[in-house]
């Protein structure tokens, strides 16, 4: 009876219960540091804003100052009769910021000052070098007006400017009439293709007079006056002068003008 009793309490022995193991949370946040790193990366993104903000501001500041970035000369090309300085101060460049520069106002406003120029190319170069290429009209007459002021004028008859200078590679024409004269304005054209027509027949006539009643007048080697008047029949009428002209010399007379307006009834007196 004893096993048996010992065999059932085995039997119906309970089983141990396991110890159960206790558990521990921890709640890490993750925020902070995150935090954190996005305040310093803020931090730094604003020092290098603030940084580069002076910078530029010191460049520019720079570049307001310093004189070597305004323009107070230039290097004017293409001119033979107009002077570099006029061109110059037509461009109104002078003392302006090379970084205000605007090409091709500056071409137009040198065009407009100055008549005769044809074209104005500008180039500008660092720090603040400005080079002018003009292009002038074709200028072949000095108009001498009455009042004793000098024009250069263009083929066309276009008054470009006033000059006294010496000129000797250009045809003169002296004005017997008390008209007018100012850049921009024109001169009668058929006096001046007269006065071409004849320095082309006659090698030595380069200066002329003009009058609107008796037109192109030329003094020959002896200071006898040619009236030739317009440019038609030009060559006629040189013929005609020097026919005049080997008959007064044979006669011995003197003469004070000789008239070839009319080819066909020429006089002198």
């Amino acid at each position: 009876m004893r096993v048996t009793y010992e065999h059932k309490r085995k039997q119906h022995k309970r089983p141990v219960a396991r110890r159960r193991r206790r558990t521990y949370g921890y709640s890490v946040s993750a925020a902070s540091p995150i935090a954190r790193i996005s305040r310093v990366q803020w931090t730094v993104s604003r020092v290098l804003a603030l940084l580069v903000f002076v910078g530029v501001a010191a460049v520019l500041g720079w570049f307001v100052v310093d004189e070597r970035f305004y323009v107070y000369a230039a290097d004017v090309q293409g001119n033979s009769m107009l002077g570099a300085a006029e061109v110059y101060q037509a461009s109104g460049l002078d003392g302006m910021s090379a970084f205000f520069v605007d090409r091709d106002e500056v071409a137009e406003r040198i065009c407009q000052a100055i008549p005769g120029v044809t074209s104005v190319q500008v180039d500008c170069r660092w720090p603040s070098q400005v080079s002018i290429v003009i292009r002038e009209q074709d200028v072949r007459f000095a108009w001498h007006a009455q009042s004793g002021a000098v024009f250069l004028v263009d083929g066309a008859g276009l008054v470009l400017k006033m000059d006294a200078g010496p000129h000797p590679e250009l045809l003169a024409i002296r004005e017997l009439d008390a008209v007018e004269v100012a850049p921009g304005a024109h001169v009668n054209r058929v006096a001046l293709n007269t006065a071409s027509g004849l320095h082309a027949l006659l090698s030595q006539a380069r200066v002329f007079e003009y009058s609107r009643s008796k037109g192109i007048q030329w003094m020959d080697e002896s200071g006898r006056r040619v009236i030739f008047g317009d440019n038609q029949d030009l060559d006629k009428k040189v013929a005609c002068m020097r026919a005049l002209i080997d008959r007064i010399e044979a006669n011995g007379s003197e003469v004070e003008f000789i008239d070839v307006r009319f080819v066909e009834s020429p006089y002198y007196r």
